[in-house]
């Protein structure tokens, strides 16, 4: 038996369907909020993450830097004045400021001195310290990228490895070539920093024919890692290998 449905019945089906003017208006309203939200996020995330990275080494050097000079401070005066108690001023506020001025200048006089063969001497012997050279020598590689003479040409590798498995890519700086015991192959040490924070990452190992040559500098590259992506360059040598461009 068919039932047949008037015109007015369909009708009323087919404005059930649309959309009333409220919940379009509402729609509206709140693709609007989401695009000014998400324009917003784009332009307070970096500062945030800016923050973020400044206030790390801020607080790495106050524990081990500037806390230390101002309580060096605060004792020399009260040894030379032979005061018990100073200022309460000096204490919160002045001493805090000389010790970041102590550092400033100490920060100064290394690189003045480095460039004079001081730094050779110390290098040399922390590399050569059973311990101490497992951890300098690997953070000295890294930051020389960060320390890059204007108009020269820093000769620091770059590559991509097969991380944390494959069908993915992650930039890595490379430290080392060793070779296999066994085959007398080419294997690359290299260091994979992590994002935001690029003095944190992983050690790896690999098979040089297996890492892809990047064609990113180190400048692009950590601007790269540290803005997670955000400042990558439109190119990259993804699947490029060694073997194949030569």
């Amino acid at each position: 038996m068919e039932i047949k449905t008037s015109p007015a019945s369909e009708t009323q089906d087919l404005s059930n369907h649309q959309s009333p003017p409220v919940t379009r208006t509402f729609h509206k309203v709140w693709r609007h909020l989401c695009e000014r939200v998400l324009g917003g996020l784009v332009l307070v995330l970096p500062i945030l993450i800016t923050y973020w990275i400044i206030r790390w080494l801020y607080s790495t050097l106050e524990v081990n830097v500037i806390d230390p000079l101002a309580a060096l401070v605060l004792w020399k005066l009260k040894w030379t004045t032979s005061a018990t108690e100073l200022p309460y001023w000096f204490e919160k506020f002045g001493a805090p400021v000389t010790a970041i001025l102590l550092a400033l200048v100490v920060l100064y006089l290394a690189d003045y001195f480095s460039e004079r063969g001081l730094n050779l001497g110390v290098g040399w012997v922390l590399r050569r310290v059973p311990i101490v050279s497992h951890v300098y020598n690997p953070l000295k590689e890294m930051f020389k990228t960060l320390d890059k003479p204007e108009g020269q040409h820093r000769p620091q590798r770059l590559v991509l490895v097969k991380f944390p498995h494959p069908g993915m890519k992650l930039p890595a700086f490379v430290t080392a070539e060793i070779k296999d015991s066994e085959t007398q192959k080419k294997l690359l040490c290299v260091y994979v920093p992590t994002t935001p924070v690029p003095t944190s990452g992983f050690f790896l190992i690999v098979p040089e024919e297996e890492a892809t040559e990047l064609n990113w500098d180190s400048e692009q590259t950590l601007q790269a890692i540290i803005s997670g992506g955000l400042t990558a360059p439109p190119v990259i040598s993804y699947f490029r290998t060694k073997t194949e461009g030569q």
